[in-house]
């Protein structure tokens, strides 16, 4: 425990006697010291640990008694020839311990202020984790129910169809026909239903994951014919948290669907490497590319990108110039190792 936080720890009676015995020690050093070793200054000692760690009465109250102590262990040797100036001394002296414990307390509220505002920032950071930590648990189940439930449905449904195909075939019946097309759009509705799963949980609970699932969306993109994607990986990569994972694997895809939509670029590249102890991640294409002030205007996926980056430490920097395409580049400083 911090020396700060044992002190705000203890009762308050032990405040007000470390106070007084404050009050007690410098009086009688003052006393002791004469005019020209003046102990004026300590006074604030007491003052201020009452200001930060009771109210304001009891600090105020504790300056005028700094004040009357000082009175007292000054008065036998105070230059002043007259005992209006030493009165109007002590009354400065007054001023300057009041001053002490207002401010103290001001300090006190001041810090107090910046400390709910620190913990409401924490509260608020947290719940935002567990928004997305919920949101991707629940994008897990729901994948895993189409892979389990709807893919082997849809299967079974084709081997069916395809039992049936055969059967009409080897009759001769011309229903074959219609029963080869059912099969073919079954083939589909599984391809597409297993690519909608693997597209809402698509990295595993493995160190590998990330690379298996980057693997399956750049497969995912070319054949959509829109752009080459490719995948470079530059050494081994292997990311534990699945989380960690999960994220960079949203920045990347959000990165993606931004040069599918926007870059009418012909060839992106997906690059994971280490560089010393970083994992560096980046999305580069040769696309039409964009300036400064396009790239403040957008909305809603680069934003989820830098808050996605943030929530892992990393950091997220986007590098474009008009008809020179765009660069994603995201750093972790320091990812999982195996």
């Amino acid at each position: 425990m911090k020396f700060s936080e044992a002190l705000q720890a203890q009762p308050k009676a032990f405040v007000y006697a470390e106070a007084a015995l404050l009050v007690v020690l410098i009086g009688l050093l003052d006393s002791v010291g004469g005019w020209d070793m003046s102990m004026f200054i300590f006074y604030a000692a007491p003052i201020l640990l009452l200001a930060l760690l009771t109210n304001r009465r009891s600090a105020i109250l504790c300056a005028l008694i700094c004040a009357a102590v000082w009175f007292w262990a000054k008065s036998d040797t105070n230059p002043y020839g007259t005992p209006e100036a030493y009165l109007w001394a002590t009354f400065n002296r007054t001023a300057y311990f009041i001053f002490v414990a207002i401010g103290g307390t001001a300090m006190k509220a001041q810090r107090e202020e910046v400390g709910a505002r620190m913990e409401a920032m924490m509260r608020t950071r947290e719940l935002e984790q567990e928004i997305v930590r919920v949101s991707e648990h629940e994008q897990m189940r729901i994948g895993q129910d189409l892979h389990d439930g709807l893919c082997q449905s849809l299967a079974a449904i084709n081997c069916a169809a395809a039992c049936l195909r055969v059967d009409l075939e080897v009759k001769s019946l011309p229903e074959a026909d219609a029963a080869s097309g059912i099969q073919q759009m079954l083939k589909e509705a599984v391809m597409e239903a297993r690519d909608l799963a693997r597209g809402i949980f698509p990295v595993q609970m493995d160190g590998e994951g990330l690379h298996a699932a980057l693997e399956e969306l750049v497969a995912k993109t070319n054949r959509l014919r829109q752009v080459v994607a490719s995948l470079e990986l530059r050494g081994e990569v292997v990311i534990q948290d699945p989380q960690v994972a999960m994220h960079l694997y949203r920045i990347i895809q959000q990165a993606l669907n931004n040069v599918l939509s926007h870059a009418r670029a012909g060839h992106v590249v997906i690059s994971l490497g280490r560089e010393e102890e970083r994992l560096v991640i980046t999305v580069a294409d040769d696309g039409v590319g964009f300036t400064p002030a396009r790239l403040s205007g957008r909305g809603m996926g680069l934003r989820t990108m830098h808050y996605r980056a943030r929530l892992i430490g990393a950091e997220l920097s986007i590098d474009s110039k008009p008809d020179a395409g765009t660069r994603v580049r995201c750093v972790l400083p320091r990812p999982p190792t195996p």
